[in-house]
């Protein structure tokens, strides 16, 4: 019975840590230079300051291109970064997977041990998620409360020319 029960947390922790050790594992033996050079370029662009856009990346210089320096769909708090919505995604996918597999296995009569660990699941999958949404509602009121100031004025080098040539 212990055993059972240890088996299937072996298998929920291969779940949860199996694929970010899979990557990590690719990405130090990758003979590539040059993908090894772009995420180191990519973990100094996450070290650095982030008020002005690099201007050596392609996306900001397409973007800012047809409309303006900050369109109005970019967000810039960081709770809505791709990167976080994805792990906040995978995170709420293995809570609900682990209550779900504890709950179907705790239905098995010799299992029932198994439903103090369902309900542990469930309890975190609800903590979880009342904390994303707390969490989202201060990113959305910070988003309203904060305003950008306006891009400062680019005066045309000709008019300075004209004035310095003038005195």
């Amino acid at each position: 019975m212990t055993t059972v029960v240890l088996l299937i947390l072996g298998v929920v922790w291969a779940v949860v840590l199996g694929p970010s050790l899979l990557r990590k594992r690719a990405e130090r033996h990758s003979g590539d230079s040059i993908g090894a050079f772009h995420r180191q370029l990519r973990v100094l662009e996450h070290a650095g300051p982030s008020l002005v856009d690099p201007a050596n990346r392609m996306a900001s210089m397409k973007r800012s291109i047809p409309t303006g320096p900050h369109p109005p769909d970019v967000r810039h708090d960081p709770f809505f970064r791709p990167e976080a919505c994805r792990r906040r995604r995978d995170v709420l996918l293995v809570l609900t997977a682990t209550t779900v597999l504890t709950g179907l296995l705790g239905a098995i009569p010799s299992m029932q041990p198994l439903l103090v660990l369902t309900g542990l699941a469930f309890a975190a999958l609800v903590g979880y998620v009342v904390l994303i949404v707390r969490l989202r509602a201060l990113a959305l009121e910070r988003e309203v409360k904060l305003r950008y100031l306006p891009q400062p004025v680019q005066h045309e080098s000709t008019l300075v020319v004209q004035r310095v040539a003038a005195r």
